[in-house]
């Protein structure tokens, strides 16, 4: 492999990519949770890195969708083994926090959980592997000769159009879909802090500004998770004939009162953030 014909941005991609293949490999094999969510982690950098590219090389117009939209159904399908994973996690914990069983919600959402993975097992096995080489190949000979300032260019181009959005969105009440895309935004731009600094650039932003967008992601993720549970246990509970028991309530009341928390701390770092420091 000739990597030194190519942009050092390159060797990042291949890194990934190489992880990204072998975990695919694997659950060809045998589907484990653990991996398919390290694949939806690595498919988001692949994605990233090929938007990169397509805003280098714009006169190809389809080339993101060419490369990334073959990938689009294995995605969404590891998107929601990850969603059911948090979910769990989350029952788990409240669970404990309370001293409360709630056994009936569980079994229903182990039986969601099993859907949801042995969808994405057929997704996977449905995937072609020539896609693979194809990425591969495309991503190699897009990424050849190119020059530190297209990367500067390309990257600021991206993270302005992040920025704009955040400042826009952070004048007025968040709703839950502005919330989750400010999340995905910030993991965007931390990935391309990265590929500048690896191109050789100077990082964007200083490590103080690093520090705030670290701490808003994992707030961000907090907020995601107690989403993810109240959606799907109100969801759960809505198709059910009886009304939910007592602890039931109980456990919808505090969802809502965390999110309701999450969402003003939420509001209050992104106000601090993208207004008064980069505003």
């Amino acid at each position: 492999m000739q990597v030194q014909q190519v942009s050092p941005i390159f060797q990042l991609f291949d890194q990934q990519y190489t992880l990204a293949k072998k975990l695919f490999y694997s659950l060809t094999k045998l589907f484990k949770s653990k991996k398919a969510i390290e694949l939806e982690e690595k498919l988001i950098f692949l994605e990233i890195y090929i938007d990169l590219l397509s805003r280098i090389h714009f006169n190809e117009k389809k080339l993101k969708f060419q490369l990334f939209g073959p990938y689009k159904e294995l995605f969404k399908s590891l998107k929601k083994v990850l969603h059911i994973k948090l979910i769990q996690e989350a029952l788990v914990a409240e669970s404990i926090k309370v001293q409360t069983n709630f056994s009936s919600y569980e079994r229903e959402l182990l039986r969601d959980k099993k859907n949801i993975y042995t969808e994405a097992y057929d997704v996977i096995m449905a995937t072609p592997l020539n896609i693979w080489e194809e990425l591969y190949r495309e991503a190699f000979e897009h990424s050849k000769n190119l020059r530190p300032l297209m990367i500067n260019t390309s990257t600021i181009q991206i993270i302005n159009e992040e920025l704009e959005f955040f400042k826009f969105d952070s004048e007025k009440k968040l709703e839950a879909k502005e919330i989750k895309d400010i999340y995905e935004g910030l993991q965007e731009i931390i990935t391309l802090e990265n590929v500048r600094i690896v191109s050789g650039l100077n990082a964007t932003f200083t490590e103080l500004v690093h520090k705030h967008m670290n701490n808003l992601s994992q707030l961000l993720y907090k907020w995601y998770q107690n989403h993810l549970f109240l959606q799907h246990l109100t969801y759960t509970l809505s198709i059910k004939e009886e009304l939910p028991s007592k602890k039931y309530q109980a456990l919808i009341n505090s969802l809502k009162s965390n999110k309701k928390k999450l969402t003003t701390k939420v509001v209050s770092q992104c106000q601090h953030l993208f207004s008064d420091i980069l505003g």
